[in-house]
């Protein structure tokens, strides 16, 4: 059983100024052949999982092409015309084919296609025919289409945010891959797209609401007849038609059955529409209860959420260390940040070790996320902003490159530390140890992310507050200047129907 796996990975903020263009793959992760089980064999990804499937279902996995960059802008023509072609090459190239396994994201736009994900897998379906059975896996922050699901036999999706279950769905996409190849199953999907979103502070699985759905989704996972179950949570920072939240079910040839489920778990989500809208503190109030805290035990740990670098923030927000600044926040280890600014990681370097420097930092990519800030103080640390993360951290990543990075100690007792490359913000606490810097013993950490940070902070922190920050993600969802989406769609027609 030869089955070819590959994919064109990209969460795209449609609001984000920076384009992704050809170069943001090939600069980050573009792997192909005996390149991916290098980088992901060993790792906790979705390609990780489909390794770990050849093995347990016995079949010849065949690794074409993976690409992946960090959550930009709308992906450029020229990007997806270059990896498609490359892609569908090497289909072609190396086949023939009992099964293909799609690792893609499930919110990608292109400039060209608003569901790239569906085009990418309507290009494959072409190639190899309808009798080749094919399975794609999908980010839960995905808005899933139709289109998706009319050129795939099966969609599975991760079902954690922080999402610590790449290789478990994989291994699930792997079975029922197998099973269909074999003639056991005849996998029958339906989805159902309600006229909703769910806010992005709202998005964490393992308390509150959002674990009260994935409980209802797992629950109908038991039933067996039921192949597969999903939620598409929706990344609400795309301005596509499809973009909102979704469920669906793969039945064993049953589309009655698949249709009722898939039905069910949308009803009882709409039910619960109101408890999944922002009501995340202002910054204000989020830097005073950190300053009143009289916990010194384990640092607070803030999430910038208008710089959610894995939603497409810019990595440089200066709003939240302004409030600090301002509030006198102060004292030695009080704060503990990271910020993308290669202009001042290089006149930090040109200081070298010990160098005195004054910095204008952060707030250079674009109008939305603050203004330079002055800061003072000297280089503590230089590295090459490579560093590995050994454990199950959000999307199972391994391997970082943040580029050439520095450590500032300020005057007022921050450590900043500051890199050239944008990176996948605050996943891995490994971004700060391996520059010598402890994350524990500061009274505030602030995380550029929202929810993928969860899963590395949350065994150090005292708590953690989501911030209301401006930015490309902030959860004021009634900031953004949506053209394309579905009207009417809750909150934002709060008379909605459904």
């Amino acid at each position: 059983m030869r089955i070819a796996a590959l994919g064109f990975h990209h969460e795209t903020n449609t609001f984000q100024s920076v384009k992704t263009d050809y170069d943001a793959f090939k600069n980050t992760e573009f792997l192909i052949g005996d390149q991916i089980a290098e980088r992901h064999a060993s790792a906790h990804s979705t390609f990780a999982g489909y390794f770990r499937g050849a093995e347990k279902y016995k079949f010849d996995l065949v690794p074409l092409l993976f690409c992946f960059t960090g959550p930009t802008g709308t992906i450029t023509k020229d990007a997806f015309d270059r990896i498609t072609n490359e892609m569908i090459g090497l289909l072609k190239n190396n086949g023939p084919w009992d099964g293909v396994l799609l690792a893609q994201h499930g919110a990608a736009v292109s400039e060209e296609y608003p569901d790239m994900d569906g085009e990418v897998a309507r290009m494959i379906r072409e190639v190899i025919g309808n009798d080749i059975p094919m399975v794609m896996t999908l980010d839960l922050h995905s808005n899933i289409s139709q289109k998706q699901v009319n050129n795939t036999d099966a969609i599975v999706v991760y079902r954690t945010n922080p999402h610590l279950d790449p290789v478990e769905r994989a291994l699930d996409a792997c079975e029922i891959l197998v099973k269909t190849i074999s003639g056991e199953v005849n996998p029958t999907q339906y989805l159902v797209q309600i006229p909703m979103i769910i806010n992005i502070v709202k998005q964490p699985t393992d308390f509150g609401t959002m674990k009260e759905i994935i409980d209802d989704v797992e629950n109908i996972i038991e039933n067996p007849e039921v192949l597969s179950a999903s939620c598409g949570q929706c990344f609400p920072y795309a301005d596509v038609e499809h973009m909102g939240v979704s469920f669906l079910v793969v039945t064993d040839n049953d589309i009655i059955k698949a249709e009722k489920f898939a039905k069910g778990l949308a009803k009882r989500t709409w039910e619960k529409r109101a408890e999944l809208q922002n009501d995340s503190p202002s910054m204000e109030d989020s830097i005073n209860r950190v300053i009143n805290s009289t916990s010194n035990d384990k640092p607070i740990v803030i999430m910038d959420v208008g710089d959610n670098v894995g939603g497409g923030g810019t990595a440089d927000s200066t709003h939240l260390l302004e409030v600090a600044i301002k509030n006198k926040l102060e004292g030695k280890k009080s704060l503990l940040m990271s910020f993308f600014d290669p202009v001042s990681v290089q006149e930090a370097i040109n200081k070298g070790v010990g160098g005195r420097v004054n910095l204008n930092i952060g707030a250079k990519t674009d109008k939305l996320h603050g203004e330079p800030i002055e800061i003072n103080g000297y280089v503590r640390a230089i590295t090459d902003g490579k560093f590995e993360e050994p454990k199950s951290i959000h999307g199972g990543w391994r391997f970082f490159d943040y580029g050439p990075s520095v450590a500032i100690e300020t005057d007022q007792g921050y450590t900043l530390v500051i890199h050239t490359e944008r990176g996948l913000g605050n996943m891995s606490r490994q971004m700060y140890y391996f520059m010598g810097i402890f994350p524990e013993q500061y009274k505030l950490i602030i995380c550029k992310g929202t929810v993928s940070p969860r899963a590395a902070y949350e065994p150090i922190a005292e708590y953690i507050i989501m911030a209301n920050s401006p930015g490309v993600t902030t959860a004021d969802m009634n900031s953004f200047g949506y053209i394309h989406r579905r009207k009417p769609l809750y909150p934002f027609e709060i008379d909605t129907e459904f």
